[in-house]
């Protein structure tokens, strides 16, 4: 009897947190929606209050936005910036309260980047890690994401090979992937 209790108690613990793992995963998962469909209506029912972006830091006035509105205001900026702009999860894995994601992300840059890089035309096509902590309410509290700057900067034309003879490698190695 008390063997098959104490199994009994561990499932069920693993199954707890099997269900928190799933939910947090299902939470990056309404974020990729959002940023698909431009819809920001409802952000603050997985976005919290004192929502971090990483991301948003260099910028003066976007640095000091947080919870929903730095998210909308992300959101707003890749749609302008980004004619059909969609992120794909290609893999995740939860712990506790982290959720890391790999997303490929597709566009076409008509419109200004941030306000700072003009629209080229190009298409884009990159990768990146998300990170996100999940806070205590059940919401993301936190972002950070590691991308292929180099990729996305090179096919919005910002940065070329220094020398002509790389320009064929840096095309090849960086170039869109679509």
């Amino acid at each position: 009897m008390f063997r098959s209790r104490k199994s009994y108690i561990e499932r069920t613990r693993l199954m707890l947190m099997s269900n928190t793992y799933n939910d947090n995963i299902q939470l990056v998962k309404n974020v990729i929606d959002v940023i698909n469909s431009g819809d920001t209506t409802n952000v603050s029912d997985f976005i919290g209050p004192t929502y971090y972006n990483h991301e948003s830091q260099m910028d003066p006035v976007r640095s000091k936005m947080r919870g929903p509105e730095e998210f909308s205001d992300t959101v707003a900026n890749l749609h302008k910036a980004f004619s059909d702009l969609h992120y794909e999860l290609v893999d995740s894995v939860s712990s506790n309260k982290k959720v890391v994601a790999i997303v490929s992300v597709v566009g076409k840059h008509t419109g200004s980047f941030f306000g700072f890089i003009p629209p080229s035309g190009n298409k884009i096509s990159y990768q990146a890690v998300h990170m996100f902590t999940i806070g205590d309410d059940g919401k993301i509290s936190e972002h950070k994401a590691i991308r292929d700057d180099l990729a996305l900067m090179y096919q919005l034309g910002v940065v070329k090979a220094t020398v002509s003879q790389y320009e064929n490698f840096l095309k090849e190695w960086k170039g869109t992937r679509q």
